[in-house]
C-alpha cells in the first residue's frame, strides 16, 4: 500500500479508538520512563566519581595508594619518579573536611596537590596555575559549595579537619566554565604543603599518580609493584570508580530489581490497554479483507500502528524518565559519601536511551501484532473476549499453567536469588493466567453471599459482571488493578522488611555508647576519619560519666571492595549488632573479639576470599597482620561489606593511636541528653567536634542509610498512581462503550440513579476483586523478594508478612478508583434512551 493510504487509514481508525490508544500510549511511556530513569540513576553514582578521578589524574595510567590515612613519605615519591619507565609522578594527599561559612556548612573531600600534577593535564586543575599550588595557603571551592555556605571570593571561613578548626581562605571559585560538570563534586583543592600542615602528615601523600613512558605501561607497573613491596596498593588510575560501582552494587541491584518489576508492570499496563483495542483492529481487518485487501497490506497496517504508537510512547517515556531521574531517582547518595566524593551531576550512558526505546518498541510490536497469526488462520471473526475468558479445556489449561508457573517462580528464587526479576515476571504471568478463574469464583461467591440482597443496583452490577458481553473486558480492567496491587504489595513489603533490618543494625551500631564524640564532615557518619587526640580527663570527671573509651574505624581496600572496618572498644558489651550474625555462635564471637587477633567478616567478603570459620588469614592493612575468623555477618549497613575487630587490634594493624570517635559510657540512670550537654560544654573550644546522644546519632544515620532504599518506596508509589489512573481510563472507556446497553435499560424502565449506583457497584466489585487477588499474590511474593534482597545485597532483612500493608493498598486503590469513576459513571448513566432506539 502507498504511505499516504496507510496514513489515511490510520487517521480514520484513530478517531474511532482515541481513548484506548491514549491509554496504551501512557502504559508504554511509564515502562520506558522507569527503564530510562533507573539506568541514569545508576550511571550517575559511579559516573560522578569517575569524572572526578579523571579530572584529577589526567594522563596518569596508574596510581600508588597508601592503605591508611598516614600515607607514605616523600622518599617513596622520589623512588617512583626516578624509575626508568615512569614519565611523570604527582603526589596527592586527600582527607575528609568540613567547610563552614556564614550561611551553612558542607562536607568536602580535601585534595592537596603541588605543581607536579599540572603536567598530567587533568581537567580539574586546568585553570589552576603552578604558582597557586606552590604559593599561599588558600583553597579552591566549587561555586555551588561556596554559594551554599556563603563564602565569598578572597573571604575567610572555618575549615574543620580531624576535629580541629582552622581559618580557611577562598582563593578561587571553580565555575562550570572552569571544570564543567565537576563543579557539582564535593571537593576542595589546596596546595599540598598546606594540607600536610592541616593533617599533621608532614612530607606524606595518600596516593601517587603515575604516567608511564610511552609504550612502557607494563614495565612501569612492574616497577611500581617492586617499589610497593606489599606495603602499598598498585592499581589503575580509574580504579576508584570501580570501587564505587561495587559499593553501589547492592543499591543498584535492588533498584534495578524493583525498576525491572515496575517496568514490567508498566509494559503490562500497555499490553493490557493495547489488547483492549484489538477488537477494533480485528473488526477493521475483517472489513478490509472483505474489501479485498491482501494479508501483506493488513500487516503493513498493523506495523504502522505499532510504529507510530511505539515511537510516540518512547518519546513521551524518555521525557517522563528525564523528569523522574531528576526528581524521583535523584535522591542523595550520602550513604556512600563516607568513602567516596559522590557528586550530584547526572551521567547519561550511551546505552540508556536505546535500551529504554527498544523495550518500548518491543512491547508495542508484540501487542499490536497479536492478530498476525490470525491473518492466515481464518479466525478473524473470533473476538478477544472468547479467548481471555474462555471456559472448558482452555480455562483448565490456564489454571494448571498458572499453578505450575507459581511453583517454578518460587523454585527459581530459592535456587538463584539473582533471577528475582525474571521469577517475578513469571509469577505475574501466573497471576494473569489464574485471574479469570479467580474473578469468576469471586463473583460467584459474591452472588451467593448477596442472594438475599434486594438492592436493584447491586443485583444489576452482578448480572453485568457475569454477562458474556462484558466479562473478558472486565477481566482486562481487573488485571490492571491486580498487577498494580501485586507489584506494590510485593515491592513495598520487601522494602519495609529491608528497612527494618537496616534500622535494627543502625540501632546496634550506635548503642555501644550513650554519647558519641566525632569529627565534623562526611567521615563522621561511619566514624572513619581519624581525629587528633584530646585530653579525656575533663570528660571522665563529669557527673553521670562512667568511662570514656576510644572507638576506632576506617576503610580498607581489599580486592575489588572498599570495606568498612568497625573497631569498638574491647570492653564494648555488644561489639556485633544484634541480628547481624549469619554463621557462628554470637556469645563465642563476642568473647573472641574481646581477646586478640580475631575478626568478624561479612559473608560476601569471606566467600570471595574462600575463608571459613576459625581459619587464619593475613589482612592487607597498612601493617599486614594475621587474624582468625570468629564469625560471618551481613554487610552491616555498608554495601561492600564490613570487618569487625576491637580497637586495640585496629591500632596495631593500622600503626596508629589516633581515635576515630570517643564513646562516653554513662552511669546507670544517667540522662544521655544532660551528659551530652555537659560534654559539649567541656569541649567548648573544640567546635570541630560533634557531640550526640546515641539516639541522635541513630536518627542521623537512619536518614542516611534509608537513602539506600528510598528509591524503592518512590517506585512503588509511582506504580500505584499509574495503576489507579490506568484503571480509571480503562473502566471509563468500558463504560463509554456500553452506552447503547445502558440506553436499552432505560427503555426497559430503569432509572438513571439506579444505573449510576449499579455502575459504581460494578466498578467497586470488579476493582476490589482484582486488587484483592493481586494483594494475595503480593503477600506470597514478599518473602521471595525479601530472600532475594538478603542474598543479592547482603543487607539484613527482617522477614515479616505485611498483611496490613496489603489491606491498606487494596482499600486505597479501590476507593480512589471508584471515587474517580463516579464522574464518568454519572455521564454514562445520563445517556439518552434514543441511542438505543436509534441503533
Amino acid at each position: 500500500m502507498k504511505i499516504a493510504n496507510l496514513i489515511h487509514l490510520y487517521r480514520v481508525r484513530l478517531r474511532a479508538r482515541l481513548v484506548g490508544e491514549l491509554f496504551a500510549l501512557a502504559g508504554v511511556a511509564v515502562g520506558v520512563a522507569l527503564l530510562f530513569s533507573s539506568q541514569v540513576a545508576q550511571e550517575s553514582l559511579s559516573g560522578s566519581v569517575r569524572a572526578l578521578q579523571q579530572g584529577i589524574a589526567g594522563k596518569a595510567r596508574y596510581e600508588l595508594v597508601a592503605r591508611g590515612p598516614q600515607g607514605f613519605t616523600e622518599a617513596v615519591t622520589k623512588q617512583v619518579r626516578h624509575a626508568a619507565a615512569v614519565a611523570q609522578a604527582a603526589p596527592v594527599l586527600e582527607t575528609s573536611a568540613n567547610v563552614q561559612g556564614p550561611s551553612g556548612q558542607r562536607p568536602v573531600d580535601l585534595i592537596g596537590a603541588d605543581s607536579r600534577i599540572i603536567a598530567l593535564g587533568g581537567s580539574l586543575l586546568r585553570h589552576v596555575s603552578a604558582a597557586q599550588l606552590e604559593g599561599a595557603a588558600a583553597l579552591a571551592l566549587p561555586a555551588p559549595i561556596a554559594n551554599a555556605t556563603g563564602i565569598s571570593l578572597y573571604g575567610t571561613f572555618t575549615l574543620q579537619v580531624a576535629g580541629r578548626n582552622f581559618e580557611g581562605f577562598l582563593g578561587k571559585r571553580l565555575d562550570s566554565s572552569d571544570v564543567g560538570d565537576l563543579t557539582d563534586s564535593p571537593i576542595a583543592i589546596a596546595p599540598l604543603f598546606y594540607v600536610r600542615q592541616l593533617t599533621g602528615f608532614a612530607g606524606r601523600a595518600s596516593r601517587l599518580l603515575v604516567e608511564p613512558q610511552p609504550g612502557r605501561d607494563r614495565e612501569a607497573h612492574r616497577e611500581l609493584e617492586r617499589l610497593a613491596a606489599g606495603r602499598f596498593d598498585v592499581r589503575d588510575a580509574d580504579f576508584e570508580a570501580g570501587l564505587v560501582d561495587q559499593a553501589a552494587l547492592a543499591t543498584n541491584e535492588s533498584t534495578e530489581l524493583f525498576s525491572g518489576i515496575c517496568a514490567l508492570v508498566g509494559f503490562l499496563f500497555a499490553f493490557n490497554a493495547i489488547r483492549m483495542t484489538l477488537s477494533h483492529r480485528r473488526r477493521l481487518i475483517d472489513d478490509l479483507r472483505l474489501d479485498g485487501y491482501s494479508p501483506r497490506a493488513l500487516i503493513q497496517i498493523l506495523l504502522l500502528d505499532a510504529l507510530i504508537l511505539g515511537v510516540l510512547s518512547s518519546i513521551l517515556g524518555l521525557a517522563l524518565g528525564e523528569a523522574l531521574s531528576n526528581r524521583l531517582f535523584g535522591a542523595s547518595a550520602d550513604y556512600l559519601s563516607l568513602a567516596f566524593p559522590i557528586g550530584s551531576q547526572r551521567v547519561i550512558g550511551w546505552q540508556s536511551i536505546p535500551i529504554a526505546v527498544v523495550g518500548g518498541l518491543l512491547v508495542t510490536f508484540l501487542s499490536v501484532l497479536a492478530p498476525f497469526r490470525e491473518l492466515y488462520g481464518g479466525r478473524l471473526g473470533m473476538s478477544l473476549p472468547s479467548r481471555i475468558g474462555g471456559r472448558g479445556n482452555r480455562g483448565s489449561w490456564m489454571v494448571a499453567s498458572g499453578v505450575a508457573l507459581t511453583v517454578i517462580s518460587t523454585l527459581m528464587v530459592l535456587v538463584d536469588p539473582a533471577v528475582a526479576v525474571i521469577a517475578t515476571g513469571i509469577l505475574t504471568v501466573a497471576l494473569l493466567l489464574l485471574l479469570p478463574s479467580l474473578i469468576r469464583l469471586s463473583l460467584l461467591a459474591l452472588a451467593w453471599l448477596g442472594r438475599d440482597v434486594k438492592k436493584p443496583a447491586l443485583l444489576l452490577a452482578l448480572i453485568e459482571l457475569r454477562s458474556t458481553v462484558t466479562r473478558s473486558r472486565s477481566v482486562a480492567v481487573a488485571a490492571t488493578g491486580a498487577i498494580a496491587v501485586f507489584s506494590t504489595v510485593a515491592i513495598e513489603g520487601a522494602r519495609t522488611n529491608l528497612q527494618a533490618g537496616l534500622n535494627q543494625t543502625t540501632h546496634g551500631l550506635t548503642d555501644v555508647a550513650g554519647v558519641w564524640v566525632t569529627p565534623r564532615g562526611s567521615g563522621s557518619l561511619g566514624a572513619v576519619t581519624p581525629l587528633h587526640p584530646i585530653d579525656l580527663a575533663p570528660l571522665e570527671r563529669l557527673p553521670g560519666v562512667r568511662a570514656v573509651r576510644v572507638y576506632r574505624s576506617g576503610l580498607l581496600d581489599w580486592g575489588e571492595r572498599r570495606l568498612w572496618v568497625i573497631a569498638p572498644p574491647r570492653q564494648a558489651t555488644d561489639p556485633i549488632p544484634a541480628g547481624e550474625l549469619l554463621e557462628g555462635n554470637l556469645a563465642q564471637a563476642r568473647r573472641l573479639l574481646r581477646g586478640s587477633g580475631w575478626v568478624v567478616l561479612s559473608r560476601t567478603v569471606a566467600e570471595e576470599h574462600h575463608l571459613h570459620l576459625g581459619q587464619s588469614f593475613t589482612l592487607p592493612s597498612p601493617t599486614p597482620r594475621s587474624f582468625r575468623l570468629a564469625a560471618l555477618s551481613t554487610n552491616i549497613d555498608w554495601p561492600p561489606g564490613a570487618i569487625v575487630m576491637n580497637a586495640e587490634d585496629y591500632a596495631r594493624a593500622w600503626s596508629t593511636d589516633e581515635p576515630s570517635a570517643y564513646n562516653v559510657i554513662l552511669d546507670r540512670g544517667a540522662s544521655a541528653a544532660r551528659v551530652s550537654r555537659e560534654v559539649r560544654g567541656a569541649l567548648s573550644g573544640q567546635s570541630g567536634l560533634v557531640v550526640q546522644t546515641a539516639r541522635q546519632r541513630e536518627r542521623r544515620l537512619l536518614v542516611v542509610v534509608s537513602q539506600a532504599v528510598s528509591r524503592v518506596a518512590q517506585i512503588a508509589l509511582l506504580v500505584v498512581i499509574a495503576a489507579v489512573l490506568s484503571m480509571c481510563v480503562a473502566m471509563s472507556d468500558l463504560l463509554w462503550q456500553r452506552r447503547a446497553r445502558l440506553a436499552a435499560m432505560k427503555v426497559d424502565g430503569l432509572r438513571e440513579s439506579v444505573l449510576w449506583r449499579a455502575l459504581l457497584a460494578e466498578s467497586a466489585l470488579l476493582l476490589g476483586c482484582g486488587a484483592t487477588i493481586g494483594a494475595l499474590f503480593g503477600l506470597y511474593a514478599q518473602p521471595l523478594l525479601g530472600y532475594a534482597l538478603a542474598n543479592v545485597t547482603g543487607f539484613p532483612v527482617v522477614f515479616y508478612l505485611r498483611v496490613a500493608l496489603a489491606l491498606e493498598l487494596t482499600a486505597l486503590v479501590g476507593a480512589v478508583a471508584v471515587a474517580i469513576l463516579a464522574i464518568p459513571g454519572r455521564i454514562a448513566a445520563r445517556v439518552s434512551p434514543r441511542l438505543s432506539l436509534g441503533e
